[in-house]
């Protein structure tokens, strides 16, 4: 049951038909909640808001489609600290970020799950902001490292759901050559072998943005997402006309 997908938010096409963000509504039959309605109205841009529901959306009609329950009964609950679970499937873990137009959401049976994914921009004062939040940043490390540390950093702490402000101090990095960086044990959440991390650099592809993504899970090795996205497009969620094949990846 554990697997991930990749969802290019720009391509997500329900006719017919606009979301309340303005824009046609993704495929499937997931509907927003009143809170997600709510939260969207509050984005200063259209793009923003219907980029936010259609995350919202394809994560229910993802995961509805995965677990043979229709998007429409799936619920979706979070902890006090934020962290999504399912309250009726308590036996999966699930995580999912959103940046610019792609999603990447994953669930796994194996343990707690944790995922992010950003754009690949410049950052002024990348590494100011880093050490803020990681002090043990060697002062010799370069600009390069910013999005893989910042990934890695914030798919760790959505695993163990305590948050970038609590959690980053729990999590060791090991930078690597080149600006490569990986997951070295998180402290206070069992052994540090049983939490896996893993860092990728997305190509920009058919109009899709470079990316950094991570993947951090409990009780397995993290999917290489790099080597399986040169075999998969991006993901059009399920029951709209330019969806193809589900994007899954087997982690």
């Amino acid at each position: 049951m554990d697997a991930a997908w990749l969802v290019d938010l720009d391509e997500c096409a329900r006719p017919p038909g606009r979301d309340p963000g303005g824009g046609i509504m993704p495929g499937g039959k997931a509907r927003p909640t009143p809170e997600e309605s709510r939260r969207a109205a509050r984005f200063t841009h259209a793009s923003a808001a219907r980029r936010f529901l259609r995350a919202r959306l394809a994560v229910r009609d993802l995961l509805g489609e995965r677990l043979a329950v229709p998007p429409a009964e799936l619920r979706v609950a979070y902890t006090t600290g934020g962290k999504p679970y399912l309250p009726d499937q308590p036996h999966l873990h699930i995580s999912w970020s959103r940046s610019e137009r792609l999603l990447l959401l994953a669930v796994s049976e194996a343990g707690p799950v944790g995922v992010d994914i950003e754009w690949l921009r410049p950052v002024p004062t990348a590494l100011d902001v880093l050490a803020t939040l990681y002090p043990a940043l060697p002062a010799t490390a370069g600009p390069e490292v910013f999005l893989p540390a910042w990934t890695l950093l914030e798919a760790a702490v959505k695993a163990t759901g305590r948050g970038l402000a609590r959690g980053a101090k729990d999590v060791d990095l090991r930078l690597g050559p080149g600006g490569t960086v990986s997951l070295r044990g998180i402290s206070g959440q069992g052994p540090s072998g049983a939490w896996y991390g893993s860092t990728e650099t997305l190509a920009a592809r058919g109009g899709l943005p470079a990316a950094v993504a991570a993947v951090v899970v409990r009780g397995r090795p993290a999917v290489c997402l790099g080597r399986l996205l040169g075999r998969h497009p991006p993901h059009a969620v399920p029951g709209s006309p330019a969806a193809t094949d589900p994007f899954v990846l087997t982690l």
